[in-house]
C-alpha cells in the first residue's frame, strides 16, 4: 500500500471516527435533516475544485444509490431496533469488505491472514461497542436485518469504485451534494420538526465538511489504489477511536476493555497486511 493510499485510508477513518460524537451533539435534530444538511455541506468542499469533477452519470447515480440508501437503511434500524446492537451489525462490513473483495477483482485472492485480520478487528469492534452499554441482548428485530443490508451496501459500493478509475475522487462532492438534497426532501416529506441555533450550525457545517464530506473523497482515492482487504483491517479502528473520542469528552476514565478492543484492532491490521 502506498504511503499516499495509507493517509487516505486514515484520514477517511479518522473523520468517521468523529460521527458518533457530532451526532450526540445534534441528537436534538432529526435524523435525516441532519444526514441531509451534512452531506450538502460536506459537498460544498469539493466546489474550489469543480472543474476537476467528472461527470460519469454511472458513478453518479451508484454514489448517489449507496449514500442514501446505507444512511436511509442505518437510521430506520437504529430507529425500530436497538442502536448498538444495530451499530455492531453494521461494522460487519469492514470484514465483508475483505471476504469480498475477491469477487469484485479476480487479481486477489482469499488468505488466512486478511480473514483473521478481519475477524481479530470485528472482536476489537464488538468489544469496543459492547463497552457502551450495559448490557446487550440480541432478539429477532427486522431491525437488525436492516442493519446488516447497510453492512452489505456498504463494501459492495466501495469494491464497486474500482471500475471507475478515471473517475476524480473530488467528484464526490457532487455526490454528497445530490444525495444532501434528497436526504432532506425525504426530511421534509416526513414533517420533521426542526429547531437549529447558531452553535448547531457551526457544528453542522464542521460535521459537514469532514466526517460527511471530504472523508468520502478520502475514502474513493484510497479504495481506487489500495488493496481492499488491507482497508477493510484498517478500517476497524473507525469504531475503537470513536469510543475514545466519546469517552474522553465525557470524561471517562479510559477502560480496559477499550484498551483491549484498539490491542485486537492494531493486531488484525498488522496480521492483514501480510
Amino acid at each position: 500500500m502506498s504511503t499516499k493510499s495509507l493517509l487516505a485510508v486514515f484520514g477517511a477513518v479518522l473523520l468517521w471516527s468523529f460521527v458518533a460524537t457530532f451526532s450526540y451533539v445534534l441528537a436534538h435534530l432529526p435524523p435525516f435533516f441532519l444526514t441531509g444538511a451534512a452531506l450538502f455541506l460536506g459537498g460544498i468542499f469539493s466546489l474550489p475544485k469543480a472543474r476537476l469533477w467528472t461527470w460519469d452519470r454511472h458513478f453518479i447515480l451508484a454514489g448517489v444509490i449507496a449514500l442514501f440508501s446505507y444512511h436511509f437503511i442505518l437510521f430506520i434500524a437504529m430507529r425500530t431496533a436497538t442502536p448498538v446492537e444495530c451499530n455492531i451489525i453494521n461494522y460487519l462490513w469492514p470484514l465483508f469488505l475483505v471476504l469480498l473483495a475477491p469477487l469484485f477483482d479476480s487479481t486477489l485472492r482469499w488468505s488466512f491472514s486478511h480473514l483473521a485480520g478481519g475477524l481479530l478487528g470485528f472482536a476489537g469492534a464488538f468489544i469496543a461497542i459492547y463497552n457502551q452499554s450495559v448490557k446487550i441482548l440480541f432478539s429477532f428485530h427486522y431491525g437488525y436485518l436492516l442493519a446488516f443490508g447497510a453492512a452489505i451496501i456498504w463494501p459492495v459500493y466501495s469494491l464497486h469504485l474500482k471500475r471507475f478509475p478515471k473517475v476524480s475522487s473530488w467528484t464526490m462532492g457532487l455526490v454528497c451534494l445530490v444525495t444532501g438534497l434528497i436526504s432532506l426532501g425525504v426530511s421534509f416529506a416526513f414533517g420533521e420538526s426542526i429547531e437549529i441555533c447558531r452553535r448547531d450550525v457551526l457544528y453542522l457545517v464542521i460535521f459537514g465538511l469532514g466526517p460527511l464530506g471530504f472523508s468520502f473523497a478520502l475514502w474513493d482515492y484510497a479504495l481506487k489504489n489500495a488493496d481492499p482487504r488491507k482497508i477493510g483491517t484498517l478500517s476497524y479502528l473507525t469504531p475503537i477511536l470513536s469510543t475514545l473520542w466519546l469517552t474522553l469528552a465525557s470524561g471517562s476514565e479510559l477502560s480496559i476493555s477499550l484498551v483491549l478492543a484498539l490491542s485486537l484492532v492494531v493486531a488484525g491490521a498488522v496480521l492483514g497486511r501480510r
